[in-house]
């Protein structure tokens, strides 16, 4: 399983968590619409920032493995001219 998955599975548990919590405790039903839109954009956010943060760290190193693949391709260019002259 990757680490991605895992990531969002446990995120989403918790969220799911503590919405039956919610549902569960006794209180008016205004009152219970209330605090689940309010922890489910909390939750949404949290998210959204979580994703974000792995989605910047993977493009950063996406970006560091092709540049370090251009390089080794520039270098092993230059080796192959020198054996052709």
């Amino acid at each position: 399983m990757s680490s991605t998955k895992f990531l969002l599975g446990a995120l989403l548990g918790a969220a799911v968590g503590v919405q039956v919590g919610i549902l569960i405790a006794p209180d008016k039903g205004v009152n219970t619409r209330k605090k689940l839109g309010k922890k489910g954009s909390a939750y949404l956010d949290e998210v959204n920032g979580k994703v974000s943060g792995f989605i910047d760290g993977l493009n950063k190193k996406v970006n560091e493995a092709s540049q370090e693949v251009d390089k080794l391709a520039k270098k092993a260019k230059a080796e192959a001219e020198k054996l052709a002259k």
